[in-house]
């Protein structure tokens, strides 16, 4: 059976998961057994705290494991469900942090030294195992961008921190001073609450509906932008669970239909592709009159009394001329030579990279444009291509409103 991506991450995030609440059983069996065995508080403390990461994964995996389950009544899934997860770790987090701190004061008042170093060998292998749990649970969650499973990771991490604290204060109890173990564990209980409070924040930002980060929105923005003859009028992003959902609001001058859709495809295609922890984009497309069109039209000469040339990719030249489309004034016109009119091959489609360049918005013909090179690399940047009844250069400026002084500004293109 084919799974999809989505269902071999997810898989990879159930077993990571699976893994994790193993391993916390195996390691609060042997503190718990080695802590009563020695009279060890420090060890059957840290069982206990073994005990809540128990829970901790649990919660997790069931929170992984139903996060993208959709109906009617969810029709975009359940994608916070993990940071409401990623909330319930960060409160046990604090729990534990206060039973750390707790556990160190009333060891302070009966401290005693240590007769056995095996405390202190048990809580080294649980420093190590923990340590890389927690970095395999890290890696797996940047992975997948899993919001619980980092929290998760977060969490191992501050379990590591609290072994290594058992192991120094056991083994200084073991070397006759007793009163380290108690001081060390304080100091974890306030390493752990740091850890317990970023997660807290994070997902409080993200049940809340917050922004994504600005290099992101930035990112979109600017990708969005590469499309031609597009404006960004609003974007709008937020993180659920572990994906992205976007809302993009765009401008365009563009009219036909086929060439809208286009547009959104491609510019849906693109920003996912650069951004692949983007689960949904709605993209709204607004139509807006350019104040200022280009146009540009196949010439046999350089002159303004011209004739329109009858093939686009053997034209030695391309009038250009800018007009105010709320006006419907002449702003201006220039004469370009073409230098791929002798090319030998993809001339048409080399004509047409020129006008892109020149960044014209239409052109005109007097016959109907083959369905090419040429044709879709216009239709590709978004060119607009219409026929002209004109005859010559001069008489198709007249028909565009002609130029209100003569020999005045002649259009600045790019």
């Amino acid at each position: 059976m084919w799974l999809s991506d989505g269902e071999r991450a997810m898989n990879k995030l159930e077993r990571t998961a699976i893994i994790s609440t193993l391993g916390n059983v195996f390691l609060s069996a042997i503190k718990l057994a080695a802590g009563m065995l020695f009279g060890s508080i420090a060890l059957i403390a840290d069982a206990m705290h073994s005990f809540t990461d128990i829970i901790g994964s649990l919660a997790v995996f069931f929170g992984i494991k139903f996060s993208t389950v959709k109906s009617k009544r969810f029709p975009y899934g359940l994608y916070k469900l993990e940071n409401l997860i990623s909330l319930f770790v960060a409160l046990l987090i604090f729990y534990v942090a206060f039973e750390i701190a707790s556990d160190a004061l009333v060891s302070l008042q009966s401290a005693e030294q240590m007769a056995s170093m095996v405390p202190s060998a048990v809580a080294f292998f649980s420093f190590i195992f923990v340590l890389v749990l927690a970095k395999y649970k890290e890696k797996i969650a940047v992975e997948e961008n899993s919001p619980s499973m980092l929290a998760e990771a977060k969490h191992s991490l501050g379990d590591a921190a609290s072994s290594l604290a058992v192991v120094a204060g056991v083994t200084l109890s073991f070397l006759g001073m007793p009163y380290f173990d108690p001081l060390i564990g304080f100091a974890v209980a306030l390493l752990v609450f740091k850890s317990g409070a970023e997660i807290l924040l994070d997902s409080v930002k993200v049940l809340l509906d917050a922004s994504l980060d600005y290099a992101t929105m930035r990112r979109i923005e600017e990708l969005a932008l590469k499309q031609k003859n597009v404006r960004v009028k609003e974007i709008i992003a937020r993180n659920s669970g572990r994906f992205v959902f976007v809302e993009l609001k765009l401008e365009t001058n563009l009219k036909d239909l086929k060439a809208v859709n286009r547009l959104q495809k491609e510019c849906e295609e693109k920003i996912k592709k650069e951004i692949p922890k983007i689960d949904r984009i709605t993209i709204e497309i607004e139509y807006k009159k350019k104040p200022v069109l280009c146009y540009a039209v196949p010439l046999e000469s350089s002159s303004v009394e011209s004739a329109i040339a009858q093939e686009f990719g053997l034209a030695r030249y391309f009038g250009i001329f800018k007009v105010d489309t709320r006006k419907r004034n002449l702003i201006g016109y220039s004469i370009i030579e073409n230098p791929h009119w002798k090319a030998e091959h993809r001339r048409g489609i080399l004509a047409a990279e020129l006008l892109v360049e020149h960044n014209v918005d239409v052109l005109l013909t007097k016959e109907p444009l083959h369905k090419g090179g040429a044709y879709y690399a216009l239709q590709d940047n978004f060119i607009e291509i219409k026929n002209t009844k004109a005859k010559s250069f001069e008489e198709l400026l007249k028909d565009y409103g002609g130029i209100e002084n003569e020999g005045s500004d002649k259009c600045k293109l790019g």
